[in-house]
């Protein structure tokens, strides 16, 4: 997946998000949260893309599954339009380990999730609200999304041997 395409699906995916807004939450009581490095970058352009056609500005934030201390970083998302940000979701633990922390801290009005490629093979019970591209792949393949000076720059497929 070229730099191009992704820009214009997250572009896409922008124009959804505002379209959800508008029907669930009127104000902009949007909270973006991208997980880890690659979800951030996904959730920084989302952003960028809501200021562009919808002049919603907000600011994404940098949610570290796999530090326990990340949750302190973690905005009051107390009766808030939570949309959770990955770049590939796949067995959906690091998407449930994230819903998982911010429900036990705040009650959100909605939380959200969306993905820029969403691979099936899910392990939990969740799966993307907001999906950029669905590439079923197999068990033995991987997804990597590549980054360039911390911004999305493509998607590759790996086949393991």
């Amino acid at each position: 997946m070229s730099q191009a395409r992704i820009d214009r699906t997250l572009r896409r995916m922008a124009i959804q998000v505002w379209e959800k807004l508008k029907e669930k939450e009127p104000g902009n009581n949007l909270i973006l949260i991208g997980l880890n490095e690659r979800g951030y970058a996904t959730a920084q352009k989302i952003a960028q893309y809501l200021d562009e056609v919808a002049d919603i500005k907000t600011t994404p934030h940098q949610y570290h599954v796999h530090d326990k201390a990340a949750s302190r970083n973690v905005p009051d998302c107390n009766e808030k339009f939570v949309l959770l940000v990955d770049d590939v979701i796949f067995s959906g633990k690091t998407m449930f380990s994230a819903l998982s922390a911010i429900c036990n801290i705040y009650e959100p009005n909605t939380i959200e999730i969306a993905t820029l490629i969403d691979r099936g093979h899910r392990k939990y019970p969740l799966g993307s609200d907001l999906t950029g591209i669905k590439v079923p792949t197999k068990l033995g393949e991987h997804i990597e999304v590549m980054l360039k000076k911390g911004a999305l720059d493509q998607a590759i497929l790996f086949k393991n041997k």
